[in-house]
Parts: structure tokens; C-alpha cells; sequence
């Protein structure tokens, strides 16, 4: 239904430009009938989103899955600056506590690509 929608709202909307485009006064159906197509669409999408719960909702966020684990620091974290911490086989940026290379620390939360930690 989401897929057809949009299909026959555009090809109706085109039929409707055609025929207003050679002087026939039908075409403002067609185009009134794309648009309505169209508009259902997107209502129907909005309810159908509301309607779909994630049972991982991390999915494809990665750095939210590791809040909890400890690292290792293998960049210096200074004082209000950024440094790097090894998450398996991965190099992440992390800022928050003071940590020297070779501590450890806690994932404490994630913002984009770089990882808040604190003390492990």
C-alpha cells in the first residue's frame, strides 16, 4: 500500500498536469486526485510508524550498545579534551574523566561517534 500510493498519486498528478496543459478542465481532478493520493500516503506512513516498536531498538547505534563495558585508554583523555580508548579491535574517541594510557574506564554514554566514560 505504501508503495502504490505514491506510484498512482504521481501518475495521476501527471495525467492531471497533461490535461489542464491542453486546455481540458478535467485535468484538475486528476491533479486534486494525485495530491489526495499523495497526502493519504504520508498520513498513512506517520500511523504505520507509530504503530512499529524496534525489539533492539540499539540496532545500528553502535556506541549505544557498549554504555556499561570497560576499556582500556590508549590515548591520554586530558582534562576537558578528547583522547581515544580501544573497544575490541576498535580505536573510538572518548572524552570525560582524566584518564593516562593504560587505564581503564567505564562507557558511561555515547554522542554521535564519541564515547563519554568515567571511572572504571
Amino acid at each position: 500500500m505504501s508503495l502504490l500510493l505514491p506510484i498512482a498519486g504521481v501518475a495521476a498528478a501527471v495525467y492531471g498536469i497533461y490535461l489542464t496543459a491542453n486546455g481540458n478542465m478535467l485535468g484538475w481532478v486528476w491533479l486534486l486526485l494525485g495530491v489526495v493520493l499523495l497526502v493519504a500516503d504520508l498520513v498513512i506512513d506517520q500511523k504505520w510508524y507509530g504503530w512499529i516498536r524496534s525489539s533492539e531498538p540499539d540496532l545500528n547505534r553502535r556506541g549505544a550498545q557498549l554504555v556499561g563495558q570497560v576499556v582500556v585508554v590508549v590515548d591520554a583523555i586530558p582534562r576537558e579534551g578528547r583522547g581515544s580508548v580501544k573497544v575490541a579491535d576498535t580505536v573510538w574517541p572518548a572524552e570525560g574523566v582524566e584518564a593516562p594510557v593504560g587505564a581503564r574506564v567505564r562507557i558511561s554514554g555515547c554522542k554521535d561517534t564519541v564515547l563519554r566514560v568515567g571511572p572504571a
